[in-house]
């Protein structure tokens, strides 16, 4: 198990990256945006799970096999790139992303699956916590894999904390939004234009 220096350590770092601009936090600003706090702790708990499964996967050594397997690599970064451009051109075209006010809201289920697909489908994500946590690691104190976990568990409740507030903030500012479409449709494209520019990031990505 960690102990509480490494955890010290740890802690703040995971904070400072999960408060980092990237698909997630986007996902979940336009879900508490556009249907306000629930949505946005909804999806922010979608990204939390995301980031538990892939430190499984870490611990297990399966995020391993897939950055040395160009094959598997080269699937998992066709599916995330598809799917990050996918949600940009539906932004841009059904301005769904943050609906206008009146527009039927998107079902819990859909708003949490969005957030963990984020994550999942990203292939910089698992590359990224596979040089990340063993870091924290110490071999020293034994069961290597347990403590990727317990430090992924870790970086999940953080991510859960931290997302959650950020939703519940820009939550507040639904209201004034919405009363400005126009805003509302500007902000679509961004959104959506970003989430394009992602997935082409994704699509660039070399293999290890």
């Amino acid at each position: 198990m960690p102990d509480a220096e490494q955890l010290l350590i740890f802690v703040p770092v995971a904070a400072l990256f999960t408060l980092a601009p990237g698909p997630d936090s986007l996902m979940l600003l336009a879900r508490a945006l556009g249907q306000g706090a629930r949505a946005g702790v909804t999806s922010a708990a979608g990204c939390a799970l995301g980031i538990l499964l892939t430190s499984t996967l870490v611990a297990a050594g399966l995020s391993a096999i897939v950055a040395a397997s160009e094959s598997l690599f080269f699937v998992l970064r066709g599916a995330g790139a598809i799917y990050l451009v996918w949600v940009g051109v539906q932004a841009i075209r059904s301005k769904g992303l943050i609906p206008l006010k009146g527009a039927a809201p998107r079902p819990l289920p859909s708003v949490f699956l969005s957030g963990l697909l984020v994550n999942l489908l990203n292939p910089k994500v698992a590359v990224f916590m596979l040089a990340f946590l063993p870091q924290y690691a110490r071999p020293e104190l034994g069961g290597l894999g347990l403590q990727i976990m317990v430090l992924g568990a870790c970086y999940a409740a953080i991510a859960l904390v931290l997302m959650s507030l950020m939703a519940v903030a820009a939550a507040r500012l639904r209201d004034c939004l919405l009363a400005r479409p126009a805003l509302v449709r500007f902000l679509n494209i961004g959104a959506g234009s970003a989430f394009i520019l992602s997935g082409l990031k994704v699509a660039s990505l070399k293999h290890l």
